[in-house]
């Protein structure tokens, strides 16, 4: 991957509550509680679109649900929405340029939709907004 193309897939997301930044470099940084292990911690993500990759301490067994919350104001970034793909919350965060990011909170599930639950138009106008195109 080129760091032109790494750029543009690289997303700023940030708290919707007290609207801080959570990217850290290339990792977005929340609390979690691991609810089949009852364990409570730091979860990294990563912050490139369409990569799945986790660094964490906690033990995540796969398929194991986080409730995930925002590491500044500790507020939970969940949602009562239910993932598509395996019903799981979803959780959600701002995109710093336009829109918000939601995610299944189920481990290796890649349920997820940028502007919105999979709405095409909101879509591809985040992804102009971020690739910074005039098509918007």
């Amino acid at each position: 991957m080129t760091s032109a193309t790494r750029k543009l897939l690289l997303m700023e997301l940030s708290c919707p509550y007290c609207k801080r930044v959570l990217t850290k470099g290339t990792k977005v940084l929340l609390d979690a509680f691991i609810r089949d292990t009852h364990q409570d911690g730091q979860v990294a993500l990563s912050a490139l679109f369409g990569d799945y990759t986790v660094e964490t301490e906690l033990s995540i067994p796969e398929r194991a649900i986080a409730e995930f919350r925002c590491p500044e104001c500790d507020a939970s970034i969940m949602l009562t929405l239910p993932c598509r793909l395996c019903g799981a919350p979803m959780a959600s965060l701002n995109v710093e340029s336009g829109g918000y990011l939601e995610f299944c909170s189920r481990r290796g599930c890649k349920g997820h939709a940028l502007g919105g639950v999979g709405n095409i138009d909101d879509m591809i106008s985040l992804m102009n907004k971020m690739c910074e195109t005039p098509y918007d």
